[in-house]
């Protein structure tokens, strides 16, 4: 080689290594600067919990005799979680009780793996499940039910959102292969994983027991499973009070198990308050205060949970408070103002981050209206979900994507206009819409599964046509 060709050989090594090193650079710039935003934003929330502890909310309705109480878990241990007390303050006073459990926990997979003591298989996430059924059993003893006071329905753990937004489709399970329920013991074995089918077990227990109260998790839960089992539980209702199963019509509340960093401060604090989520404070909050013996009752039953205690103490020991926390369902309406800025990962993309959403059915369509943190724009992508339900039960399910050339749509700074047509609500007795953010195909923000006011037969033909009707492509 000559020495023109060394010398230019390590000259392109030289440049290669002072490359790699100002790309290694500016990685960790970025890294710093996002661990250092989210570290900042985290002790701002912090902060801003604590000066919430003075804050005085509505107490909740004291337990009557004649009330019955039924709760909606998604998985074995939210019972305890959000209405542990309030299950113990009631077996005491001879109030009712069922608990009804929508899975059965088999795809939390570092469970698995700790109790199979290996990488879990379908197996195992099952052995898992039956686990979780019998610590379930337990907690529910110490709380002072009885065996028959719990319900598992057995669907699939991790797929209830999935079930939702294809509410036709069986999906199948990706921990335990199953595409209907596994458990003998379930309410249904054999029941197809679809979101019919799970909201007919819901709709015969509520017309069997006849709760006057139901408790399930907040439409603005960040997990999956639970914003989607407001959703079941919200339409089971919906159907029992078209079929007149319901003697009475129940009062539906919600509480919420994971927002963000949800509770604050964390870790067991047994002698401090529950304080709502930063994001949804402006909500009509009910204080239950607990007694001693709910509060210790609450804790006997949160260990009973041995195999979620054993990877999550801190985190599940946060909810052990003097209080628990619970928010009357509202009727369908046109607004809704979201959670923003609410936790680290949305708090440095606040282009993608909804502030609150308005749904309007109109003679020619539904119109929805959006307002983001700062205006929207690519590469983020919105994907609006639309399920409708007919008369006789049966569900549609309709999604767009914006931008799309095909969906008319208007944009004004931060605010978003979208019309969807008519023909998605044609036939609709009940409907719910949901907008999710993505990135890449990972969602960011998701506003919950929205009740939509629809307008009656007799609206529909006396309302007047506008005068710019939106046009769709074919």
């Amino acid at each position: 080689m000559s020495a023109q060709a060394r010398r230019t050989c390590h000259k392109g090594r030289f440049m290669r290594r002072w490359l790699i090193r100002i790309a290694l650079l500016m990685m960790g710039g970025l890294s710093s600067y996002i661990g250092l935003s989210a570290l900042l934003f985290v002790a701002a929330m912090h902060r801003a919990s604590l000066s919430q502890e003075s804050r005085h909310w509505q107490p909740f309705p004291s337990l009557r005799a004649s009330d019955r109480l039924l709760i909606i878990a998604p998985h074995p241990d939210d019972e305890v979680l959000g209405c542990g007390g309030l299950i113990a303050t009631a077996a005491t006073a001879g109030v009712p009780v069922k608990v009804v459990y929508l899975t059965a926990g088999d795809g939390f997979a570092a469970a698995a793996a700790l109790t199979s003591r290996s990488a879990p298989d379908a197996r195992d996430c099952l052995q898992l499940g039956q686990l979780r059924i019998r610590e379930s059993r337990r907690a529910l003893e110490r709380l002072g039910l009885k065996p028959d006071d719990a319900l598992f329905l057995g669907y699939p753990d991790r797929g209830l959102l999935p079930m939702a937004v294809r509410p036709n489709r069986v999906i199948r399970s990706t921990a335990t292969q199953a595409t209907a329920v596994p458990y003998s013991d379930a309410r249904t074995p054999g029941a197809p994983y679809t979101a019919t089918a799970l909201i007919n077990d819901l709709y015969h227990t509520i017309a069997e027991f006849q709760p006057t109260h139901i408790f399930t998790t907040h439409p603005l839960d960040d997990h999956e499973d639970h914003a989607a089992a407001a959703l079941f539980t919200r339409e089971a209702i919906a159907q029992a009070v078209q079929s007149g199963a319901l003697k009475q019509l129940p009062t539906l509340y919600y509480y919420i198990v994971h927002r963000g960093d949800y509770p604050l401060p964390q870790g067991e604090h047994p002698n401090r308050s529950l304080i709502p989520p930063i994001g949804l404070l402006t909500e009509n909050w009910q204080v239950f205060a607990l007694s001693r013996e709910a509060q210790e009752r609450k804790r006997l039953a949160l260990q009973a949970h041995e195999s979620q205690y054993a990877l999550m103490t801190r985190f599940l020991s946060s909810f052990l408070r003097t209080n628990e926390l619970f928010v009357p369902a509202s009727p369908p309406r046109t607004y809704y103002a979201q959670p923003f800025d609410d936790n680290a990962t949305i708090h440095l993309q606040p282009r993608a981050d909804i502030a609150s959403i308005q749904v309007q059915a109109r003679r020619e369509g539904v119109r929805v209206s959006l307002d983001t943190l700062k205006p929207f724009r690519a590469p983020y992508q919105m994907e609006i979900t639309l399920l409708t339900v007919d008369s006789a039960g049966n569900w549609r399910d309709t999604r767009w994507r914006y931008p799309n050339r095909r969906l008319t749509a208007k944009q004004a700074d931060t605010t978003i206009h979208l019309w969807l047509p008519h023909s998605a609500i044609a036939r609709a007795e009940r409907a719910y819409l949901m907008v999710s953010v993505k990135l890449y195909g990972a969602e960011l923000d998701r506003t919950g599964f929205v009740p939509v006011p629809l307008l009656s037969n007799s609206e529909v033909s006396d309302a007047p046509a506008l005068a710019s009707t939106p046009r769709y492509a074919p």
